[in-house]
């Protein structure tokens, strides 16, 4: 018989994982006030279960990593557009109690 691990039941307990759901959705809150006045971005703003553990906060957009990193404006040829940085900083601001 398998022996699992102190971290995965640890990250089994049910007030561990009420303290990363809460901390991913208000990270996911923070990132979609961000997002506020760029369009469609807060819709796409999202929570996904990758594994029994984990809570990720998901920017579903077939641009995403220029949307959050920049990128070369190819269509006006006008250079280096800043990235808007809204995942990083939702991250950022989100305090975790």
């Amino acid at each position: 018989m398998a022996r699992r691990s102190f971290s995965k039941v640890l990250a089994t307990l049910p007030g561990v994982q009420a303290a990363v759901h809460q901390t991913a959705r208000r990270v996911r809150d923070n990132a979609k006030a961000l997002a506020v006045g760029h369009g469609s971005l807060p819709e796409v703003i999202s929570l996904e279960r990758p594994n029994e553990y984990d809570v990720d906060v998901v920017l579903d957009h077939h641009n995403a990593l220029s949307i959050e990193t920049g990128h070369m404006d190819k269509v006006f040829n006008s250079g280096f557009v800043p990235g808007l940085h809204i995942m990083r900083d939702a991250a950022l601001i989100t305090r975790v109690e």
